[in-house]
């Protein structure tokens, strides 16, 4: 059969990392093809803050951030490990310079911001943090050229679409990123589905894909990258590989159903880590489906408990951390799905609840709908969620004597700056800690959601996919969710999924031009 197309580089995927990929292998003279399953560019990249942590970089230099590669060795022992150390190598190794060479682009430019690193109390940490994130983006006058770029979570769940001029976040590291393609030949394409790759010799030679009702031979001389996501939208694969988490909540983008992996595995990959995830605590929303929320639960006046009515971790823990308590908590026999977010009416007085600012009114439909319970008292509200009402009261009367000396003894809630950075400086000596203890209060359910499965082809230091036996599967490659981890199973600072997506993925490339 011929083909219906032609390139050096096919780019699978559109978010943060993959559009990095083909920009650079449109500026380095290779002819460039990205195609995106959905009708939207920006994957999950789209929902995010856009930050990603690739330390000792151009940008926190500039900032005067003080680090260095022994601090950072140090933090990467005490969290990640060195189960994939050729992966972390290459990773630090390489992503200063690839930060300085996306700058080099006209529109592209990043700034460091602080955010704690994810485990402030382990050596090497820094309390400032490591990441970095594009500058907002004036789309004026690029209208046509972002038309087709995925819209903020809320604003698609919502059904409505961001009106200001200025884009934040991961839209606009993507909307830099598409105007910087946009003044290059690479071709990109929407509604077309990697169906599966094609092999000559062992080798990956090109793709077949499907564009509507049409199916479309593509041919990459040098090579295909797959950096399409993960799995996490596909209820079959989660059931294979995470039971009894399925697909309900989480968070990734619509079109992350795992295609890119099957067609990998059918052409000899192997995988890893297709158990993980980048866990999060997910608050159900009225149209039962969940958000992610950073800010309350370090918040005074608030605890979480589980099914038995108890708490299992630091409510103010970062996002994965709290998200994997609930999954490993859920595996030893005691249900956390759901686990429920408890605080008072001095709390959401003092802080809002459920998306509603301080002094409005909570919306009936979070009542209606279950997703918040409200109750006169502690036992009322124990029934109502179906927990042991007499567990609940005991541990609320702990929490509370915890908030009044101001130290958790239990989980140490408020010691640590990743706590204190969400906490509230002006309530006590512990700005994460206050008690629970003026009704009526208020329950909200919480799941175990998450940003995306982290499991995926098995790789070497440049991104190339390895076959069972170790070898190279030559032709293919692969980044970011679509990619086996390098952080293992652990989330060691903001932007990691991002960061993991534009390093490897420019990697490929590299590799791909060197050959």
């Amino acid at each position: 059969m011929g083909w219906d197309q032609e390139c050096d580089v096919l780019v699978v995927g559109s978010g943060g990392g993959a559009l990095a990929a083909a920009l650079t292998a449109a500026t380095s003279g290779l002819r460039t093809v990205v195609i995106e399953k959905t009708d939207l560019f920006g994957g999950t990249t789209a929902y995010s803050g856009g930050g990603m942590w690739i330390p000792l970089n151009p940008a926190n230099a500039r900032a005067g951030l003080v680090d260095s590669a022994d601090l950072v060795e140090r933090y990467l022992d005490a969290t990640v490990g060195t189960a994939r150390r050729q992966l972390r190598d290459a990773y630090l190794a390489a992503g200063p310079g690839i930060i300085a060479d996306l700058e080099a682009s006209p529109w592209l430019e990043f700034e460091w911001r602080p955010f704690p690193d994810y485990f402030c109390e382990v050596p090497g940490a820094l309390p400032a943090g490591r990441s970095i994130y594009a500058l907002d983006f004036d789309a004026t006058g690029h209208e046509k050229v972002l038309e087709n770029l995925r819209q903020p979570l809320s604003a698609e769940r919502g059904g409505w679409r961001e009106p200001a001029p200025t884009v934040i976040g991961g839209r606009a590291f993507l909307s830099r990123l598409l105007v910087a393609l946009s003044e290059t030949d690479t071709v990109l394409q929407r509604h077309t589905a990697l169906e599966s790759l094609v092999t000559e010799d062992g080798r990956v030679v090109g793709a077949e894909a499907r564009a509507g009702d049409e199916l479309v031979r593509i041919r990459a001389e040098r090579g295909v990258l797959l950096a399409a996501g993960g799995f996490e939208q596909d209820p079959d694969l989660r059931r294979r590989y995470q039971s009894p988490l399925g697909a309900d909540w989480t968070l990734g983008a619509p079109g992350n159903t795992g295609g890119p992996l099957r067609a990998a595995v059918a052409a000899g990959a192997d995988t890893e880590l297709l158990e993980e995830c980048w866990w999060a605590p997910g608050f159900l929303l009225p149209d039962q489906t969940v958000a992610f929320r950073l800010f309350e639960r370090g918040k005074p006046g608030g605890l979480i408990v589980n099914g038995a009515g108890l708490r299992f971790a630091n409510e103010s823990w970062p996002y994965d951390r709290l998200g994997r308590a609930m999954v490993e908590g859920h595996a030893g026999g005691i249900s956390h799905i759901p686990c429920w977010f408890v605080v008072d009416q001095a709390h959401v007085d003092r802080y809002g609840f459920a998306a509603t600012r301080p002094g409005r009114e909570i919306g009936p439909e979070w009542f209606d709908s279950g997703a918040i319970t409200k109750a006169a008292s502690l036992g009322d509200l124990a029934g109502a969620i179906g927990i042991p009402g007499a567990a609940l009261a005991a541990t609320v009367e702990e929490f509370n004597r915890f908030a009044e000396a101001g130290t958790d003894e239990q989980f140490h809630r408020g010691e640590s700056d990743f706590d204190r950075f969400f906490g509230d400086a002006t309530q006590g000596s512990n700005p994460n800690l206050g008690p629970v203890s003026t009704p009526p209060f208020y329950a909200w359910k919480v799941m175990p959601a998450d940003l995306g499965t982290k499991g995926g082809v098995r790789c070497d230091g440049s991104a190339r996919a390895l076959r069972e036996d170790g070898s190279v599967l030559p032709g293919l490659y692969a980044a970011g969710n679509t990619m086996a981890s390098w952080t293992n199973h652990c989330y060691p600072g903001p932007g990691s999924p991002i960061g993991s997506s534009v390093v490897f993925g420019v990697l490929a490339v590299r590799n791909m031009a060197g050959g």
